[in-house]
């Protein structure tokens, strides 16, 4: 494997492409146009994310239940599907209005009773089915680290 990596790395290396340790890799990404995301961020080259995601997906279909190799794959993917979203986001008036507003959804502006009555299957009703799952659970998981839930 490493000798593959290295025929397919000796031709970058003419065209001027530093070598060094991994830790490189932020000068590296800065240069390719890719600023710090968040602090701690480490920001990847086209062909580190080129590797990343080959592997992930690899890994991915080899073991489906490997979830972290499933969002390094959507992760260093999905920037083009996120731009397309965006553009048709864009041309719908009430997309572009979300666009423009950028509305924080919290429990405190969500309506519950609407979420509720809508038909079964839609993105409402899956959403308040996420947030009876998960919601509830968190509170429970505080609830009981604070020592309320004993006894």
């Amino acid at each position: 494997m490493a000798t593959l990596l290295r025929s397919a790395v000796r031709p970058l290396r003419a065209l001027g492409c530093p070598r060094g340790p991994a830790a490189d890799v932020p000068l590296r990404g800065v240069r390719h146009g890719a600023g710090l995301l968040y602090p701690g961020h480490i920001p990847t080259s086209p062909l580190q994310k080129a590797l990343l995601a080959a592997g992930s997906a690899g890994m991915a279909l080899y073991n489906p239940y490997r979830h972290d190799m499933v969002a390094v794959l959507g992760e260093t993917t999905g920037h083009c599907a996120l731009k397309v979203l965006r553009d048709q986001m864009r041309k719908d008036p009430e997309g572009a209005e979300i666009l423009r507003e950028r509305p924080r959804i919290s429990l405190s502006t969500l309506d519950l009773d609407k979420l509720r009555s809508l038909p079964e299957g839609s993105l409402g009703q899956e959403y308040l089915r996420f947030l009876d799952v998960n919601v509830s659970f968190q509170l429970l998981c505080i609830w009981q680290s604070l020592g309320k839930g004993e006894g």
